[in-house]
């Protein structure tokens, strides 16, 4: 599944329960590495909110953390639902 840099970042917030391809049952995403990736939105004045940042899909990162410090990769990723 491709999920783009600003799902990427809410996704370390709200931590939604994944799907994985071959694993038995759900997982809950717990955090990707965004450190070296452009922020979720570019700076931005009161009114005007900021845009999206420029990036190139291929060099996000390609794994991500559940809750149980299990490393999954996110083209493993077949669904997700909100964890609330």
């Amino acid at each position: 599944m491709k999920i783009t840099l600003a799902q990427r970042h809410l996704f370390n917030e709200s931590k939604p329960i994944m799907e994985i391809e071959g694993v038995d049952g759900t997982v809950q995403w717990d955090e990707c590495d965004l450190s070296n990736s452009p922020p979720y939105r570019e700076k931005g004045s009161m009114t005007k909110h900021g845009k999206f940042p420029a990036y190139k899909y291929e060099e996000l990162p390609t794994v991500f953390k559940d809750t149980d410090g299990n490393e999954h990769s996110i083209e493993d990723i077949t669904s997700y639902r909100s964890s609330k």
